[in-house]
């Protein structure tokens, strides 16, 4: 052979078909998996959409009672719209106090960095307006609102953007966070002192 090298072996005619065979088969495996797969997206799509429109049925029907109590019994909107707003703002009281003694917050006179704060928000979109939200100023991440705040009192207001509308956020209520526990490396050591074993006597 030139240059001292074997040639490799072209595989038989039997071996190409075997090989092409096993291929195949391996083409055709893959082939019912991805459409067991898709079955099975196609049916859970098909689950949510149920569960979606059986939502939107239940949804529309209560709008439509609701609507008909208010005709029937001639209630004005604004008063239900107040009495809502109501039920609302003591639901998030309670929920706020239960957190308060849960965490062990304690009321604040002036925003701190690591205060939690509660707000109301106005906007020209009364929909995107912040009924009440309670949240450390940490965690809200938004540098404006930290900035506005910061040494601040109950009353204060800061006007900034949220997610392209415009807001004045006023400042309804401080929290502390509970004191970190201290660790005490200091602690009193055993200075009782060590039986003394009496001499023994000589006879």
């Amino acid at each position: 052979m030139p240059n001292g090298f074997r040639q490799p072996a072209e595989a038989s005619r039997k071996e190409q078909l075997r090989a092409l065979a096993t291929e195949l088969k391996n083409t055709q495996a893959a082939q019912r998996i991805s459409q067991m797969m898709l079955q099975q997206m196609i049916q859970n799509n098909q689950n949510i959409s149920y569960d979606l429109g059986k939502a939107l049925t239940m949804i529309s029907e209560l709008q439509y009672k609701f609507l008909a109590v208010q005709k029937v019994a001639n209630l004005d909107d604004s008063a239900i719209q107040a009495a809502a707003d109501t039920l609302r703002l003591q639901d998030f009281n309670d929920t706020s106090a239960k957190e308060d003694t849960d965490k062990g917050y304690t009321v604040g006179d002036i925003v701190k960095e690591d205060s939690i704060v509660i707000l109301t928000s106005v906007s020209a979109e009364p929909d995107k307006s912040i009924f009440r939200s309670k949240i450390g100023l940490k965690e809200a991440n938004v540098p404006e609102l930290t900035k506005g705040l910061l040494g601040r009192e109950v009353g204060a207001k800061v006007v900034l953007d949220l997610g392209g509308t415009q807001h004045t956020v006023e400042l309804l209520g401080i929290r502390y966070p509970a004191p970190a526990p201290v660790e005490n490396n200091n602690q009193p050591s055993d200075t009782t002192p060590a039986p003394v074993e009496a001499a023994p006597t000589v006879g």
